[in-house]
């Protein structure tokens, strides 16, 4: 059994505004705030006015929720394939959609007719999400089932502020692709692997030993990761940097190009969220990429 992406359904896009602002929402400031308050309360820490983003929120003009950048996603798609028989649909994020509650996974299956599909959102991984949601749907078709379609996004607003995400300067991301299962052509999926590194750990070895464990020489093998990754991995093969802007978008919008520009045999995807790496490999095949 091969598990393949099929072709011409990877697609990436970076997204204005898809929802006015309401004048209205101005009078919801002080429910947010004491959102704000008892998150943070929550978490183990005191909010000050300082670390408010509420007028931001509600007031920005390129507001991107994340059900209505799957809508745009999912009416490219259904232009170039058939879409109706998904069995599964995931989501990878790592920022809270602007719309707090909603369910994207639900809201694609309605937008796509799917009455038996299962669907799921992964949130708790940071910037290594969607290779976990990559992994979790190759799981679940290796059950039997036979397409998975496999979004990833994050939008760029917070109720309140956040240094790390200030000095990452996000941009309202989204990528989509459909892993599929037994078709001939497409871009095969070779497996996840997971990687706890401590300071000592040398990022080098371990990515020279994931090639080999995965039938691969090195130097055949395009790694995309972070340019911190790339830096501290010193790949003996090519190597295309993914956008740190693009967060859970990153790795599928850098496979994008790396397809796009061509002359590898198998890619190497890396994410790091605090000491854990992830990676998947997959192997180059005849895909025909998606404008």
């Amino acid at each position: 059994m091969t598990l393949r992406i099929a072709p011409g359904s990877l697609i990436c896009r970076e997204f204005g505004g898809l929802e006015a602002a309401d004048p209205n929402w101005l009078k919801e400031v002080d429910y947010w705030e004491d959102y704000n308050s008892r998150f943070f309360r929550a978490n183990g820490k005191t909010y000050q006015s300082a670390d408010s983003n509420v007028q931001t929120w509600l007031t920005a003009d390129d507001r991107a929720p994340y059900a209505a950048m799957t809508r745009e996603l999912l009416d490219d798609l259904s232009s170039r394939m058939d879409l109706s028989d998904i069995d599964l649909v995931l989501m990878a994020h790592w920022l809270p959609d602007i719309h707090l509650g909603t369910s994207v996974t639900n809201f694609a299956l309605y937008h796509l007719g799917v009455k038996d599909g299962f669907g799921f959102a992964i949130s708790d991984r940071g910037r290594t999400a969607p290779l976990f949601a990559m992994h979790c749907a190759a799981r679940y078709l290796r059950s039997g089932r036979r397409k998975a379609l496999v979004l990833s996004m994050d939008q760029k607003h917070l109720l309140y502020r956040s240094p790390v995400v200030d000095a990452l300067e996000p941009v309202n991301s989204a990528a989509a692709m459909v892993l599929e299962r037994d078709i001939q052509s497409g871009m095969q999926y070779s497996g996840y692997r997971r990687l706890m590194l401590t300071d000592q750990d040398d990022l080098a070895t371990a990515v020279t030993n994931l090639c080999v464990e995965m039938g691969q020489a090195p130097e055949n093998v395009c790694l995309i990761a972070a340019p911190d990754l790339l830096t501290r991995a010193a790949h003996a093969g090519p190597v295309v940097a993914q956008s740190t802007r693009l967060l859970c978008a990153a790795p599928f919008a850098a496979l994008h190009d790396a397809q796009t520009q061509g002359g590898s045999g198998a890619y190497l995807v890396l994410s790091q969220e605090r000491n854990a790496v992830s990676a998947i490999m997959l192997s180059a095949d005849e895909m025909r990429l998606a404008a």
